[in-house]
This record gives C-alpha cells, sequence and structure tokens, in this order.
C-alpha cells in the first residue's frame, strides 16, 4: 500500500478513536469503513465491537502503524513535541500526559532529530485536546512541577506535621500539605518520594515501603522487649499499621520455624477432644514465685534451703501426671496444626496468636512438671556430688529433666523412672571429665570441651549445627542471653580454637553474679529449645 494511503488510514484512525463511546457497540463493518473507506465484501452475520475494547485496541493500532512509516518529526509542517518536550511546555508530569492519552490526546511514533522512535503529539492534537478537556487541564495546573524554594517549604511543612502528630498516616498528612499549598495531593506525594529517594532520608511514615529483614528481626525483638508499636514506628519511619503487619509477619516467621514435636495419640483427633481435654481445669498447681527460677537464684551456701524448699513440692500422682501429660502434647499438637496453616504472603494474625497461646499454655504445663520433679535431680546429684559442684550439678540436672520432659512418651511407663534415667545419664556423661581436686570453674570449660569433641556426631555436623544455631540465637534471644550462651557453649572464636568461658567468667564481663548468669543460661535454653530440633539442643547443652 502506497506511503500516503497509509497516513489517510493513520488519519482516519485518530478520528475514529475521538468519536467511540465506551458505552456503545460498534459494528465491524462501519470500523473498517471508518479506517480504509471500504466495506468487507463478505456479508456475514453482523460482529459488534464494544466501544471500551476499540479504545484500548486504536492507540496501540496508531502507534504500530505510524512506527511503521518512520515518520520524520521535522517534516510534518507543524510542531511535534517529545514526551519530555510537552511535559516542559505544560509544566505538567509524564504521568498526566499518560493519563491525557486515555483520555482521547493522540500520539504518534515519530523518528526525532537524534535519531530515537518516540512518541511525539503535534501542536494541533495537544490544541484540540485542552480546549475539549478544559477541566482536566485545570486540575493539571495544580499538578504542576514546582519550584525548589517551594519544595523545600512542603519538605519543612511535612517534617513538622509529622513530629507534632506521628500519629497521622502518610495518606492523611500529604492531603493537609496539598490543602494548605493549593496543589494536588499527587503533586505532594511526588515531591516527597523524590526527596526522600534522592536523600536517602525518609520524611514521616511510610505505611507502604518495605523494612528490609534486619530492621524487620530488630523491631520484632523490640517490640518483644515491651517497646509500644507507635515508639517503634516513629524509629523506623512506618505507620502503626505498617510495624502491627511486620511483627505479625515475625511472629509468623518465628512460629514456621520452631520444631514442635508431641507424643501422638490417636484421641487427639476425635471429635470434641479440644474440649474434653482442655475444658476441665488442671488438678496441679503451680508453687508460688516458681521453685526453678527460685533455685537458679540462691547463694552457693544457701542449698540446703533450696533442698528442704524442692522436698515440700507434692509429687505427681499417675493420674495427675497422665492429665499434665496428655495436655501438654495435645496443645502441642493443636499448635502444630494451626501453624501449618500459616503463611508468610498472607499474614494471619488470629490463627498466630492462637498457636502462641496454644503453646505458652504448653509451656506452663512442661514448668509444672519440672517443678514437680525436681527431687529427683537434687536426688541424683546428691548421689553424684558433694560440696562445691552440687550446684553446678543441679543445673546439668535441670537441663537433662527438661529434655526428659520433651521426649517422654506418656503411654509407656512411669516418667519419674524415665527422667531419673535421663538425669544419670547426663551425670554419667560429665563426671569422668572431672579429676580429683579439679574446680568447677575449670570443670565448666574441660567437659563442655570434650563433650563437643567426642560426640559421635562428628565435628563437621557439629559445625553445620553452630552455623543454623547463630541464626537461631540472634533472632529468639537478648544481647546478654546471646553472650552468656555463645561463651559458655564454645560458639565464639574460630572453628579450630574456640572460646569457652566458665560461668564466674561470664559474670564479671557483664557485672552480674555466677548465680545470675546460671538462672539467664537456663531462661535462654528453654527459649531455644521451641526453635532447635532435639538434635541441635543436644549438640549445643553436651
Amino acid at each position: 500500500m502506497p506511503k500516503i494511503q497509509q497516513i489517510k488510514q493513520l488519519t482516519a484512525a485518530e478520528d475514529l478513536y475521538k468519536i467511540i463511546s465506551p458505552a456503545q457497540e460498534y459494528p465491524y463493518e462501519f470500523i473498517c469503513f471508518k479506517i480504509t473507506g471500504y466495506r468487507p465484501k463478505e456479508h456475514t452475520k453482523t460482529l459488534m465491537v464494544p466501544g471500551s475494547q476499540l479504545l484500548a485496541d486504536l492507540p496501540i493500532y496508531i502507534a504500530k502503524a505510524s512506527a511503521r512509516l518512520q515518520l520524520d518529526a521535522n517534516k510534518q509542517g507543524r510542531k511535534v513535541y517529545s514526551l519530555t518536550e510537552l511535559t516542559k511546555k505544560l509544566n505538567i508530569s509524564t504521568k498526566t500526559i499518560e493519563r491525557w492519552q486515555k483520555k482521547g490526546l493522540i500520539g504518534r511514533r515519530y523518528v526525532f532529530p537524534d535519531g530515537s522512535l518516540k512518541t511525539g503529539f503535534t501542536e494541533s492534537s495537544v490544541d484540540e485536546f485542552t480546549k475539549a478537556h478544559p477541566d482536566l487541564v485545570k486540575k493539571a495546573g495544580a499538578y504542576s512541577i514546582i519550584e525548589p524554594k517551594l519544595k523545600n517549604e512542603i519538605i519543612a511543612r511535612a517534617r513538622q506535621i509529622f513530629q507534632k502528630d506521628f500519629s497521622l498516616s502518610r495518606t492523611a498528612i500529604i492531603k493537609k500539605i496539598a490543602a494548605e499549598f493549593s496543589r494536588a495531593s499527587e503533586t505532594i506525594r511526588t515531591t516527597i518520594i523524590s526527596y526522600e529517594k534522592n536523600q536517602r532520608k525518609q520524611i514521616f511514615l511510610n505505611a507502604h515501603s518495605e523494612i528490609d529483614p534486619a530492621h524487620a528481626a530488630e523491631a520484632f525483638k523490640l517490640y518483644q522487649d515491651g517497646l509500644s508499636v507507635e515508639r517503634i514506628a516513629v524509629k523506623y519511619g512506618h505507620s502503626g499499621s505498617s510495624i502491627y503487619r511486620i511483627i505479625t509477619q515475625q511472629r509468623i516467621k518465628k512460629l514456621l520455624a520452631a520444631r514442635i514435636e508431641y507424643i501422638p495419640s490417636d484421641e487427639f483427633a476425635e471429635p470434641g477432644a479440644q474440649e474434653k481435654i482442655l475444658a476441665s481445669p488442671l488438678s496441679v498447681r503451680r508453687t508460688p514465685r516458681g521453685i526453678l527460677n527460685k533455685a537458679q537464684t540462691k547463694s552457693e551456701q544457701d542449698w540446703q534451703a533450696f533442698v528442704d524448699a524442692i522436698k515440700k513440692i507434692p509429687a505427681l500422682n499417675h493420674q495427675q501426671e497422665s492429665e499434665l501429660f496428655i495436655r501438654y502434647n495435645f496443645l502441642k499438637y493443636t499448635a502444630s496444626n494451626l501453624i501449618k496453616q500459616l503463611s508468610l504472603t498472607k499474614p494471619r494474625a488470629n490463627l498466630a496468636h492462637q498457636a502462641e497461646q496454644f503453646l505458652t499454655q504448653a509451656e506452663r504445663i512442661k514448668n509444672l512438671i519440672i517443678e514437680a520433679n525436681l527431687h529427683l535431680v537434687v536426688q541424683v546429684a546428691a548421689r553424684h556430688s558433694s560440696g562445691a559442684i552440687f550446684a553446678d550439678l543441679v543445673s546439668e540436672g535441670n537441663m537433662a529433666l527438661m529434655r526428659a520432659v520433651e521426649k517422654f512418651d506418656y503411654t509407656k511407663g512411669q516418667f519419674s523412672n524415665y527422667a531419673s534415667w535421663a538425669i544419670k545419664r547426663e551425670f554419667a556423661h560429665i563426671q569422668p571429665t572431672r579429676q580429683p581436686g579439679t574446680e568447677r570453674s575449670d570443670f565448666d570449660q574441660i567437659s563442655v570441651s570434650q563433650h563437643l569433641k567426642t560426640r559421635s556426631a562428628g565435628v563437621e555436623e557439629i559445625e553445620t549445627a553452630r552455623r543454623s544455631l547463630e541464626q537461631v540465637i540472634t533472632n529468639n534471644l537478648t544481647e546478654r542471653e546471646q553472650h552468656v550462651i555463645r561463651f559458655h557453649f564454645g560458639l565464639s572464636g574460630t572453628m579450630v580454637k574456640k572460646e569457652f568461658k566458665t560461668l564466674k567468667q561470664i559474670g564479671d564481663d557483664l557485672g552480674i553474679s555466677k548465680e545470675r548468669v546460671r538462672q539467664i543460661e537456663l531462661e535462654a535454653l528453654q527459649k531455644l529449645r521451641q526453635t532447635l530440633s532435639p538434635e541441635e539442643f543436644e549438640l549445643l547443652t553436651r
């Protein structure tokens, strides 16, 4: 087809575009005739084309047809503006022009003096559009590009409003500034985004921007430590709702990473199992103030008082023991099923909260079982020690008791028998390493070192576990807890020369007593037990 004929059809397509209504339908024969001047020879059933589809397709046809023609922008007999030139002429943004194109501003593809093929707009088409749409043009004036001085005033005002009331959302602040400066909200928004991008500084709350993983983990830790969402929002330049979303994602991430193990039972899946198992109140009550924590704060000279307190804790009868272990494992079973429904892409705070509640209840029951069996730790420790190392053996026995609660199959035998065996096995691992006359400060360092070296898992497995432990420790423990765990269990230093410290040395580092370090260590281990596998936990604590 001759070039002149192609140009005529291109102009006809542009004229057709101007008269199309999106709410109407148009016969295919009509469309063909308006563009080509010919009617289809074959008369078939009339095909109707929606006007909305025509408005979407015609600009594509015009762009492709004009691109094939390689029209020279300087030889059109009228001024042709590039997209950049038109934004400068009208003092508007490129997004405004893109919106105008959807409203009827026709652009063709031209070859410009620099040799590039890009969209251009003739002066006559721009004038025709602005006369036909005066409201759009007036509104665009509010979006006009602003001078540097005015930009600075807008930025300063944004900071001022935020500092006065940081609870306002980003959108609310932008609207307030737009009204004060008689500018469109989009202009204010663009100005602020440009400043934040170029200066790499956030002016105020940014509810939709992403927070990097390190800051998300840090924000979650601050929330766990008791800092309010509002304070965290101010610290990271996000809205309260954004921080809530981040916290929810971190809670779900922690739950998904947790290794929750339980002893299964057919009755857990029966209808009404939750009401049957959890409805009735526990027949066992926790010792006031918690003997387990109390034990960790006793001085070296006051262990007899601790032993006397232990003797006052009633032992569990068979019915109570069975009740606690069934409930303990059912709670973890239920939490595990809820966690399977969680996803980081679609956070469900209600499910996360329910899972956390079940795990918290399970932890309380675990502590009840531990406290009721502390007398076993004392009895076995008394047979394996005398004098100075008694307190240290009790601490080792406590950890063995914790692991025993996790692993005990309540459908087989008595827990007291299993726990006694577990505690004795723990003491058997550490007793041979102690030489006559060796002080416990040396014993701490020697025993842990030898345990890590002689584990059947081998050095490679231990190092692999250590690498995964580092991430778990960082994400779940406070700085003080991290210091205690890393140095007491040799997680600091190099692969060849690991650095161990005794509880006393760690206490000197932190400016606290040895017994306080022991308490912090136990609290940290309880946290890690929720995340680590049994194998990883044993590699850490042996």
